[in-house]
């Protein structure tokens, strides 16, 4: 039998989750830094209110819209529209189940088998994956490491951009470097799009976890007159921290011809899975608002774990980048050479997990890198962090 090439050709685990695996299988305590569930992290979680504002929508009459609700859009649009001078129009908004399903809806959208998406590194792996079940290619474009935090390359993106090239994803703010789209950033990415004829995809799921210095720049590109075919997409997962819900959005912008074409075209597609349930969309009023207050409990963990990290006494040659946005911050240490036998190494002597810098393929041949999550329990995190502090010296 013969499988799909668009999946990996091995799915089995990797050496460090089989070791995760045994030790957790052993009873060995584990004190894990990778934790990007936020039902799992320890916080006020408002279960009940979230579980009273979905039963009236359990009882609606399903009256499927391709788009999603129109109600539900207008309700986006409206949460868009208090952050900026421009207004969101709900017409040019589709929902859907998942920014991930976006991800697929706009590859079907935009090109056909062998196109190509250019897409930062580093990064979360989900970009490569989700381009390739539909058949693309994806080339990565470098973000540099600078003082006090990272830049878009502008000739590194120009020269990776080819014929095939059919769609460039910025992830604003990044994960897990918290580097930010500013102005001469969006000014290049919009004008280049424009020229080549590039649709330009702004992933911004964590806008709304961001360091006070960055909150002037922390803009949604949807609620801007943009110059080229420019979707923006967000959802509840992070911005509410209700990944269990599953609902998310694409905002269509751009030249009022073009957009709207992609727009009866990405119509056209959603209307073949209407994959996003009626009782999340009749409930989105009252669930964006109590996603205010999680945010608001996860904002105020990220800064007391922040604060943990700055009170540590690193080694010589490691140290903690500043934070800037999202969930994560990183801890850079001297270069590895067999970065795996280390995170490895971590965990066998330290019970610590933390991401090591080859998940999220930072540039080999530079400093190393742990990826560590803000979210953790604040006890928990401090003695994973503690532990980091104290190991990896020993093991680099």
């Amino acid at each position: 039998m013969k499988f799909s090439q668009r999946l990996p050709l091995s799915l089995e685990d990797n050496p460090l989750a089989r070791a995760l695996a045994t030790r957790r299988a052993e009873g060995k305590p584990i004190r894990d830094l990778t934790l990007v569930n936020p039902t799992k992290a320890g916080l006020p979680y408002p279960h009940a209110e979230i579980a009273a504002a979905l039963a009236a929508g359990a009882r609606a009459v399903y009256e499927p819209d391709s788009l999603g609700l129109f109600s539900a859009r207008e309700v986006v649009a409206e949460s868009y529209n208090g952050r900026g001078p421009d207004k969101v129009d709900p017409a040019r908004l589709c929902l859907t189940a998942s920014t991930s399903e976006a991800y697929g809806l706009l590859f079907k959208l935009l090109g056909d088998a062998g196109a190509e998406v250019l897409a930062p590194s580093p990064s979360y792996p989900l970009i490569e994956h989700m381009a390739a079940l539909e058949g693309w290619r994806t080339k990565s474009y470098p973000l540099r490491p600078e003082a006090g935090g990272w830049k878009l390359d502008f000739a590194a993106v120009t020269a990776a951009i080819t014929p095939s090239t059919r769609a460039i994803v910025v992830v604003h703010p990044h994960n897990p470097t918290g580097w930010m789209v500013r102005s001469a950033d969006a000014h290049f990415l919009l004008e280049t799009c424009a020229e080549r004829g590039v649709a330009l995809i702004v992933d911004e799921v964590f806008l709304d976890y961001v360091s006070t210095e960055n909150k002037k720049i922390a803009q949604s590109f949807a609620a801007h007159e943009t110059t080229a075919l420019t979707f923006t997409l967000n959802g509840l997962s992070k911005s509410c921290a209700m990944p269990q819900l599953k609902l998310g959005w694409i905002h269509i912008d751009g030249p009022d011809k073009l957009a709207n074409e992609a727009l009866q075209r990405l119509e056209f597609i959603a209307d073949a899975y209407l994959s996003v349930g009626t009782p999340v969309q009749t409930a989105l009023p009252q669930l964006l608002q109590i996603g205010t207050d999680v945010r608001r409990e996860i904002q105020q963990r990220i800064a007391n774990n922040c604060a943990t990290l700055a009170e540590l006494n690193w080694p010589t040659g490691f140290s903690v980048l500043p934070y800037s946005a999202g969930w994560s911050a990183l801890v850079r240490r001297p270069m590895a050479l067999d970065e795996e036998a280390l995170v490895l190494n971590v965990l066998d002597r330290a019970g610590v997990l933390a991401h090591p810098g080859y998940f999220f393929d930072f540039e080999v041949g530079g400093p190393g890198y742990h990826v560590v999550s803000l979210l953790a329990e604040p006890k928990e995190f401090r003695a994973g962090v503690e532990a980091l502090c104290e190991w990896l010296p020993k093991l680099v």
